[in-house]
């Protein structure tokens, strides 16, 4: 088990001894063209508002102190069988730069999105990302304007591979006892699956 792992399991135990000192819980998905799918989970800060935008203040510098959300995770399957996973953010703190959520808790829409499926200390292998602020042909637009696209970005190069997309990302509450279990079994459950 990483320090990193060691630290978040750690971190998770203090949240279930004071749950209430929390926000809420979200789990997000949807199936992209190609055969490619996504999940995560939103867990936002106690007091934060019912709909906010999340971005970097100091962009590119991370990682950052985010203001409303608490952690984020991000997985990438193919055919059904995971291929990648990550948490970019952990305790209020997001280890990527390009971090933006635009999230709508009052009507579980999330209109916009940049999340990594990579975690803190990874390196720079390539990673997969999911954003509808980078058009199929890897240009930056306006957060809104395109679909929700998936790519494979390869740091050591610059290069994006376009692997498919999903006009929606469907959001639901996830109760936060649940929530916080999510999060603590994440890392092992990661590992039985490549084992296996």
């Amino acid at each position: 088990m990483t320090r990193h792992r060691v630290a978040s399991a750690l971190v998770l135990a203090a949240w279930v001894g004071a749950p209430t000192a929390f926000g809420d819980f979200f789990q997000f998905n949807g199936t992209l063209t190609n055969g490619y799918s996504v999940q995560g989970v939103l867990q936002t800060k106690a007091g934060a508002p019912a709909s906010f935008i999340e971005s970097n203040p100091a962009f590119p510098n991370a990682p950052f102190a985010t203001q409303f959300i608490e952690s984020a995770s991000l997985s990438v399957f193919l055919a059904g069988s995971e291929i990648a996973s990550g948490t970019p953010v952990v305790g209020g703190i997001s280890y990527e730069a390009y971090l933006y959520t635009a999230f709508d808790s009052s009507t579980l829409t999330l209109s916009a999105l940049d999340l990594q499926a990579r975690d803190p200390g990874a390196g720079s292998e390539p990673y997969y990302f999911i954003s509808n602020g980078v058009a199929p042909d890897a240009t930056l637009v306006a957060y809104g304007t395109t679909t929700f696209n998936l790519f494979l970005f390869d740091p050591s190069n610059s290069n994006y591979t376009y692997l498919g997309s999903t006009s929606t990302l469907a959001v639901t509450v996830i109760p936060a006892p649940a929530g916080l279990v999510v999060f603590a079994l994440a890392p092992a459950l990661r590992r039985r699956r490549r084992c296996a």
